[in-house]
């Protein structure tokens, strides 16, 4: 997720309309770290589906190669 500079702009702006500017780094802090767990949990999903194709994907790789082991003999 790529932001340009006009964007955080007006993200900082707006959070400081909305919180106190001594709550800031407080947000940011929290903020961050709700990122970093969505980062990990995405990773997770993407890793789970992956080992699920490669589960379904792998034995039909299997039964290529006996049909062509049979056919060769």
């Amino acid at each position: 997720m790529n932001f340009s500079i006009s964007e955080l702009l007006v993200i900082l702006l707006v959070a400081l309309l909305v919180v106190k500017p001594e709550q800031l780094p407080d947000l940011a802090f929290t903020l961050g770290r709700f990122a970093k767990s969505m980062q990990r949990m995405f990773s997770k999903v993407k890793d789970e589906m992956n080992g699920l194709i490669d589960s379904v994907e792998k034995p039909e790789s299997k039964k290529e190669v006996t049909i062509e082991q049979q056919s060769s003999e």
